[in-house]
This record gives C-alpha cells, structure tokens and sequence, in this order.
C-alpha cells in the first residue's frame, strides 16, 4: 500500500478508489522516464525552474521532516506522484521543486494531472504547503514620459549609443530627483511662468541684480536672445509628464533664477550673484564667461573669487539647439542635485572628490589619456571623463567628508630670464620640502596653481607647461593663433588638477616655450608662485576610500534605508521656505515706525531732563505759554512768547539756593528791536537791562562771563 494511502480517512474509501486508479496510470505512464538513463529521477543536474519557463507543470513543495530524511522524503513523493525531483530551490532548506516530465507517448491532460497531484501532496503528512508555478510577467524597471521631446533627450537615455549618456534613468527608478534641493540658474534670467518649469519655480532664491527686484523674468530684446537661462533650467528641472517639451535631469528639485547678464557686469555684481540667496540656494549653475574668442584672457575678479525654451516673443517653449558647454554645466548642475538628496552634507570639496573617484572613461580618436601617481586617469581634452548620475548618487550614499582643506604658497620667486625660441625651452623650478608643508599637515593634491607675470610681444605664441614631482604634466598654457596680445600676462593664475591625489612633496617644474620666430622680441619670465591645494589624506586612505565607492555601486545601498549621519551642527532639514509675505513685510515697516518714533521720543526726553527744561503750558490771557527752566532764576520773553534760557554758568550755592517769588512784578516787554529779549526777573538791575540793549538784534546769548558777573551782582537784590 503506498505511504500516502494510510492517512486517508475511512469515510472517504471512493475518494480512494478514485485516487488509486489514478495513481495506477501515473505510475504507468512514468514508469520509462523514471527507469530512464538520464539520471533525472534522482534529482540530475537541472536547474529548478528551467521547466517551468518552458512552460512545463511543476511544483514547488515545503516538507516538514528531520534534516537527514528531506532528501529522502522528497525522493519517495516524487516518486509517488509521478513526478521528477528537480532538487532544492536555492538554499531553502525543505522545499524542492517537482516537474512532470511525459515519455513522448500521449499524456494526461494537463487540468487532470493538476487535480491528481494537488489531492496528493494536499493530504500527505510530510507536505507543509505546494504551489504550483507559474509563468510571471516581469519587465525591467523604468520610467515612461509622456513628455513629447523626452525620446530626443539622448543625453539622459541613449537608446542609439547605449553608455553615452549619463544614466540617470536606475536613480530616477529609486525616487531620487532632486528633492528638497534648490538650484539656482545664474544667467540672463528664468521664464519661470513656463509650464515645464513653473511648479518647482522657487521665488524666495530669485532675484533680478539688473533691475534691483525679486521678479528675474528674462526681457525681451530686439535680437530674441533672452533666453539661455531658461533653456538651462529647464534642463535641470524640467517637470514630467506634463505632455510638455522636455524632462529635467532633477525634476524633483526647485529651480531659481538670478538675472544678472541683461546688462553691464562689474566685478562686485558677479560676486553678488554668486552668493544671492545662499541660505535658500544650494548649487549655483554658470554655464557662461569671457568671450571665447581665441584671443581673450579673462576670468573671476577679486570679488567674484566670494531643454525648456522661452515663448515671451516667438518661442515655443521647447528647442533642439541648445548644446556645448552651456548644456554641460547645468546637467552637471542636475546630478550634483541627486547627490545632495542623498547625502545633504556634502560639501563643494565632497563633490569634487566624488567626481574624481567615479567619472568613466571616454575613448574617442582625439583624446590623449594618461593615467597619475594616483590611479586617476585624465585628458586635456575630456578631463577625468564622463559623469555618471548613478556612480556619482550611489558614492555620495556612503561618502564621508573629506578632511579639511590643507594649501602651501611658496615665496614670489624673481626670474627675470629670457624665454627662448623653439626648440629650446625656458625650465624655472621649485622644491617642496616635508618641512614647508608640516604646518598645513598637507600629504596629497588636489588642485595646483601657478601664477606668473610674463612679458611678451605677442602673448599667443607662448606655451606653458607644469611638472607636478610625479612627472605628470599639465599643458596650463596653450598657444593661440588669434592671440596677438603684447601685453604678456600680468599676475596671471593657471591651475590644474591632473595631478589630483598624488604626493604633494617633491619639485615642481614650469617649463615655457616660444613657438615665435626672430622677428619678434623675445618675451621674459619676470616672475612665478606656485600655489598647492590638498588634505591630510594619505595614498592608501585614498586607495581605501575607492575601494569602498566600487562596493557601492551595485546599488545596495540606494535601494536600501542605509544612511550616513551627518555632522553634528549640519543637520539639514530636507526643505525651506523664507516666503515673507505683503502683508508682513507692512507689519515689519510698520514695527520699524514705531520703534523710531518712540526712540526719538526717549532721546528727547533725556535730553530735555539732563537739561532741568520743562514745559508751563498755562497760558494766561494774551496766550503766553511759557518754557522755563526746572530749578533755574531766569526766564525770558520774546515777542509776547517766553523762550527757553539755557543755563551757561553755575554756582555750586546758586545751585542750592530754590527761591520762590511770592509777589513777581509783571514782566516787562521789550521795547528794543523786534528779535530781542529781556530778561524777566522782578530784580534785575539796570546794568543787566543796559547790557541787554547794547546787545544786536535777535541775539540771545551773554556769554559765560558777563551772566556770572552778572548773577554775582544779583543775588542780594532777589526777594522771596
């Protein structure tokens, strides 16, 4: 009797019957594959599941019996079914996977096998649970747009060239887009009413620094040219699904706008826009700069050191024709905004770091690649090589800031050495020793600057190249055929990061070559500097820190909670708003008003007590109110109004003596010229009155001498 028939109950003996007749034919029909060479019925070589993708019946079976009979046990059910024990799925331990595997002669029905097989394993005392498997329907993982320019976004996905893009979509699938970053777009403004840009237009980080208002809606000129920033910020954070133009690399983020190229540009208006608003902003994008003309020298000031198109005019709100380098930065503006929603501690140096350690390769036919002390590899023609949105996210998710910023700047080294004709060259160097960098605690590079002061004819015709200890070289200064200077540089800054993570000890070289000919004066080195920036960070700190980034590029930790704390004090809330309103900004105004007001008014009054002034306002019959002075002798009338006769000398007993006149004499008005006064005390003498006339009109003042003189002489004529 099989093992499975003792555990049916007896009420159920047709049940059995059935059953039987049943199991009778399966064992029939199998009997030849299971007696069959090729080792399948004992569980051959197969991997579970490959059936079931061919669509063969099969099951997946939980037996619940000791570890040492599970093999066992599964053999004698598959047996007993009439079924092919296809071994253990994966590393679970008590379930195996059965298939149904017929001779080639004519097979059950399927829907008949199925009742069989789920009767039996459903009453067998060693199945916990089956399932018979199914065909899944899965698909990859992406985003669909209905945005109808986002097929033309090769940039983002690159169906044609598959890896020349910067593989955003794997970011945007784990819910990374920007959010709660704000970027803000410095440039000839921001058509913010657009409808791809408008929901995550952020006015509380625009403004407008050419005409001094919050509002950096770009103005249209006569040339329809006002319309770069827009493009770019459409870039950044174009909105999808909007059945509009284009999808932004970060369109979760918000987006601002600061107007500040639609008009004359100082030094002091590029360093105020790149630092308008920078408690809201968190990444300023520039894609703009001197003229790139092939003979013009220019850069930051001393102070500026600190897609979606338009429609205003005859624009259709998207375009095709915004490329180079002006398309560059803002894409790399976007990614740096997927890095920040991850990480929000991340510093400018983190970025910069983050950007080294995962930038790829590109091979082109120009492109000279060369590879440092560190390991980096580099171009002059495509610098470390192509960003990649999710090398660059998935690193930001574990990264730990960097030390600090460590520098060295050497003595202004005088040459005064002429620079030679090919083929020979002009070679000037500098030794950093260990001690020169022990304060600063510097051990590895980062950026190398040289700043030099050279005078020559024809300014293009110059090469200048650096040697960095390792022997790495960095072409800092390229010749220029349309460069026809005769200025030379003047304190000129070059600086280079092909030397990025190698020993910052050692010499470093300059090396300058004249591609002139004898026609022209030769040029002269009068001086140079060098400028080292790095960290504490020692080669294998670097080499581990690399290793850790390759780690996380399976995703592992995108797609997890994992998450770095971030710095005590850095604590970052995901989003802010400095919205202040009309009506606030009034209750401000208003506020202001009243603390002015009640200011002057405490001002007044102090001064008026430090002074004994007070003011009599009874009036008697002909209106005259009166000032006088608190505690004082004297008062005086002007044209029928009493003025205010300011102590200029006291006594110590006059200021102790307080007299109260119980029966004044009327005051006697003037009869002098209109403008003068007279003193009103009931006693005056006649030399005070003489005094007083011989005194010019309208003038009001004695002199320290003659009132002292004056009170002196009184004080037996006062009368209480």
């Amino acid at each position: 009797m099989p093992h499975w028939k003792r555990r049916v109950p007896l009420w159920s003996a047709g049940m059995e019957a059935a059953l039987c007749i049943h199991t009778c034919l399966w064992l029939s029909a199998t009997w030849i594959p299971l007696a069959s060479s090729d080792g399948l019925a004992c569980g051959g070589e197969r991997a579970p599941g490959t059936d079931a993708r061919q669509g063969k019946l099969t099951w997946a079976v939980s037996l619940d019996a000791p570890e040492e009979e599970l093999e066992q046990r599964a053999e004698e059910l598959a047996r007993t079914a009439g079924l092919v024990n296809m071994g253990r799925v994966g590393e679970l331990r008590g379930h195996y996977l059965f298939a149904y595997q017929p001779d080639g002669h004519a097979a059950s029905e399927p829907e008949a096998i199925r009742r069989s097989v789920d009767t039996l394993f459903a009453q067998h005392d060693s199945v916990r649970w089956h399932s018979e498997q199914k065909l899944l329907k899965r698909s990859k993982r992406s985003l669909h747009f209905n945005d109808p320019k986002y097929p033309q976004q090769w940039h983002l996905n690159n169906r044609k060239s598959p890896g020349k893009d910067i593989n955003v979509t794997g970011v945007w699938e784990r819910n990374v887009t920007g959010r709660g970053v704000t970027v803000v777009v410095v440039d000839d403004g921001v058509e913010h009413t657009i409808k791809d840009i408008q929901p995550n237009y952020s006015p509380e980080g625009s403004y407008d620094l050419n005409s001094n208002d919050p509002d950096p809606m770009p103005h249209p000129d006569e040339e329809n040219g006002n319309h770069h920033g827009t493009r770019c910020a459409g870039e950044i954070a174009a909105v999808p699904n909007n059945s509009f133009c284009t999808v932004g690399v970060a369109y979760g983020s918000r987006i601002a706008g600061i107007r500040v190229l639609d008009g004359p540009l100082t030094d002091s208006m590029e360093a105020i826009a790149f630092n308008k608003h920078y408690q809201i902003n968190d990444i300023y994008s520039c894609s703009w700069g001197p003229d790139d003309d092939g003979k013009t020298v220019d850069g930051p000031h001393q102070l500026g050191k600190v897609t979606t198109d338009w429609d205003l005019q005859k624009g259709t709100g998207c375009t095709e024709g915004h490329t180079g380098t002006s398309a560059a930065a803002p894409l790399a503006a976007g990614m740096i905004a997927l890095m920040l929603q991850v990480r929000p501690c991340l510093t400018w140096r983190d970025v910069q770091h983050i950007i080294v350690f995962t930038t790829t390769k590109y091979e082109d036919r120009h492109a000279k690649w060369d590879i440092n002390q560190a390991g980096f590899s580099h171009s002059h023609q495509h610098g470390f090589g192509l960003l990649n949105a999710w090398r660059l996210v998935n690193a930001a998710k574990i990264w730990e800031s960097v030390p600090y910023l460590a520098s060295y700047v050497s003595p202004a080294l005088k040459e005064g050495r002429s620079i030679p004709l090919l083929p020979q060259e002009l070679e000037v160097a500098w030794n950093v020793t260990t001690t020169d960098l022990e304060l600063s605690g510097m051990r590895t590079l980062e950026h190398v600057a040289v700043t030099v002061t050279i005078t020559h004819p024809r300014r293009g015709n110059l090469e200048i190249r650096l040697f960095c200890p390792s022997g790495m070289m960095s072409l800092i200064g390229t010749t220029r055929s349309m460069d026809s200077d005769p200025n030379g540089f003047a304190d000129w800054t070059f600086s280079t990061v092909r030397c990025w993570g190698e020993e910052a000890q050692g010499t470093y070289r300059l090396v300058i070559r004249d591609i002139g000919d004898e026609s022209l004066r030769p040029g002269t080195l009068k001086q140079w500097q060098l400028t080292l920036y790095g960290s504490s960070w020692s080669p294998a700190e670097m080499k581990e820190r690399q290793r850790l980034l390759e780690e996380a590029m399976s995703g592992q930790y995108l797609s997890s909670d994992f998450s770095l704390p971030c710095p005590p004090g850095l604590d970052i809330p995901e989003e802010q708003h400095y919205t202040i309103t009309a009506n606030t900004l009034k209750t401000l105004l208003l506020l202001g008003c009243f603390a002015v007001f009640w200011t002057f008014y405490y001002m007044l009054e102090v001064c008026l007590t430090r002074n004994n002034v007070g003011l009599d306002l009874t009036c008697n019959g002909s209106t005259v109110c009166k000032w006088y002075q608190q505690g004082g002798k004297h008062r005086a009338l002007e044209s029928g109004l009493e003025m205010e006769s300011v102590p200029l000398y006291r006594e110590k007993d006059i200021e102790d003596v307080e007299m109260e006149c119980e029966h004044p004499e009327p005051a006697q008005e003037a009869e002098g010229e209109e403008g003068s006064w007279t003193p009103t005390h009931p006693k005056l003498p006649s030399r005070a009155a003489s005094f007083h006339e011989a005194a010019p009109a309208g003038a009001g003042y004695l002199g320290r001498e003659a009132t002292a003189e004056l009170l002196s002489e009184d004080r037996e004529h006062q009368t209480c």
